[in-house]
């Protein structure tokens, strides 16, 4: 879809699915539009959630990509005040049994209460 919208034509261009942060750029993409919040919006239910229950202690994990990465950037920035504590870490697209090696390290510190994927 980013590509298709960089596109300098003047064609209205409608997103039902389309979550990216950079798609808000009105002057890059001024004729999109998206029916679903950016993700930004996300990271914030995500830290009102973690709030509400009290958990301090949260590690992340991010996809490769900008959906996995920027989420967690977005997480990141937002749950400063909510989180005294956090791991993170990016994956790149693995095997199986390397993505639960990552798994087993972001869940091995003492008191971490959540492992956030993205």
């Amino acid at each position: 879809m980013g590509k298709w919208a960089e596109k300098k034509e003047t064609i209205p261009q409608i997103s039902y699915a389309s979550t990216a942060p950079e798609l808000s750029d009105d002057r890059r993409y001024d004729f999109f539009s998206r029916v679903v919040p950016p993700d930004s919006f996300q990271a914030q239910a995500m830290v009102d959630i973690i709030r509400a229950l009290g958990w301090t202690y949260v590690s992340t994990i991010a996809s490769e990509g900008s959906y996995g990465e920027k989420g967690v950037e977005a997480f990141t920035q937002l749950s400063k005040e909510a989180v005294s504590r956090s791991h993170e870490r990016r994956r790149r697209t693995a095997a199986r049994g390397r993505v639960e090696v990552a798994l087993a390290e972001l869940r091995e510190p003492i008191g971490v209460e959540l492992l956030l994927r993205w």
